[in-house]
């Protein structure tokens, strides 16, 4: 199983053990295994066992994953894709330029370049390139980005979501208070919204509004 995606042709390959559901993508091999329990679909992914129940709204896409209820609605608008989460409606429009991947998104034009060098993913973004290798490692999910290779563990602990990274155990927590995106992480509540000005992407952290270009 191939797909073809801004110029770039990735190769994908979907085998089945015991129940488990694993691809081979870029010279890694990644199992997963997709389970239903009482209606709630899980995922059992490197290690870990995430569960997840898609149940819908009027119209409304809603996932519970680790004890939170995230509401979503998909709609189009003119060829525009957008979705409106916790009270926020965000456009974001999907274009193709001679191979490259663009997405539109509040005002801003990002330009996305996925190219692939024998087995690893890279993409280019704003006039650099970024070489990235996803590898697994007895359940661990490391990616190589830049010369530098970060191991990342996602487990869940009674619906928190953490994530072990680098020798550090991080816990957080998503929750959505109308319109706001919090995540409560290492023992303290951060809330921001997340919007942006003229094509700059700002979060507002801890008390303190950060603006930067989204590139």
């Amino acid at each position: 199983m191939s797909q073809f995606s801004a110029g770039c042709l990735i190769f994908r390959l979907d085998v089945s053990f015991f129940g488990w559901m694993s691809h081979f993508s870029a010279g890694c091999l990644i199992f997963r295994l997709d389970v239903s329990l009482f209606s709630q679909l899980s995922k059992f992914s490197a290690g870990c066992l995430i569960f997840r129940l898609d149940v819908s709204f009027f119209g409304w896409m809603s996932h519970f994953s680790a004890g939170c209820l995230n509401f979503r609605l998909d709609v189009s608008f003119f060829g525009w894709m957008s979705h409106f989460l916790a009270g926020c409606l965000i456009f974001r429009l999907d274009v193709s330029f001679f191979g490259w991947m663009s997405h539109f998104s509040a005002g801003c034009l990002i330009f996305r370049l996925d190219v692939s060098f024998f087995g690893w993913m890279s993409h280019y973004f704003p006039s650099f390139l970024n070489f990235r290798l996803d590898v697994s490692f007895f359940g661990w999910m490391s990616h190589f980005l830049a010369g530098c290779l970060i191991f990342r563990l996602n487990v869940s602990f009674f619906g928190w979501m953490s994530h072990f990274s680098a020798g550090c155990l991080i816990f957080r927590l998503d929750v959505s208070f109308f319109g706001w995106m919090s995540h409560f992480s290492a023992g303290c509540l951060i809330i921001f919204p997340a919007f942006e000005i003229f094509g700059w992407m700002s979060h507002f952290s801890a008390g303190c509004l950060i603006i930067f270009p989204a590139f």
